[in-house]
């Protein structure tokens, strides 16, 4: 299902709020697979860890969702995203001693 940038705000700020609501304790990144990205890349683990995604239509509308969290929020990111179309998901965990940036 493909969200849009409001419901992807909104469902985030509910999910961070819901464990940890300090900005600070949460990293928000695209991928093309957020799965395999939270998993692989960054360490998180799937059974223990709060994390969660969304796919939103396109590489703009996900940077969107991004830039909120990071540049506003002050939520860790990469603050240089691909532009690749393929790079739709937004995807949020909280950060842990295991978890990588």
């Amino acid at each position: 299902m493909v969200f849009s940038v409001q419901q992807v705000k909104y469902e985030f700020l509910a999910y961070i709020k819901e464990f940890d609501p300090t900005f600070a304790n949460w990293y928000v990144g695209l991928a093309d697979e957020p799965k395999r990205a939270l998993m692989d890349q960054h360490g998180v683990r799937d059974a223990e860890d709060p994390w969660l995604y969304k796919q939103l239509l396109t590489n703009r509308a996900a940077r969107t969702v991004k830039d909120y969290f990071v540049g506003h929020l002050g939520t860790a990111g990469d603050r240089d995203t691909p532009q690749s179309e393929d790079f739709d998901c937004v995807y949020l965990y909280k950060k842990a001693e295991h978890t990588k940036p």
